[in-house]
């Protein structure tokens, strides 16, 4: 079924989509999909991962995971 992304939300599902079991660090998504040098205090990651994760998948979010404390 057809799922409609902001280019951003492409650009970062992209890039999960690479290395599907991989867990990527905030810094690499930030610096890979926005060009980011530094994390910052910035909630552009977070609510974008929101966003395509309810696309994705909106009754369990289950495509898309964070792992804390890794």
């Amino acid at each position: 079924e057809p799922v409609r992304l902001a280019v951003k939300e492409f650009a970062l599902l992209k890039i999960l989509a690479t290395e599907p079991t991989r867990v990527f660090s905030k810094e690499e998504l930030l610096q890979e999909v926005w060009g980011y040098r530094a994390s910052g205090h910035t909630r552009t990651l977070e609510a974008h991962v929101s966003r395509l994760r309810r696309k994705l998948d909106p009754a369990h979010g289950r495509y898309v995971v964070n792992c804390w404390g890794v």
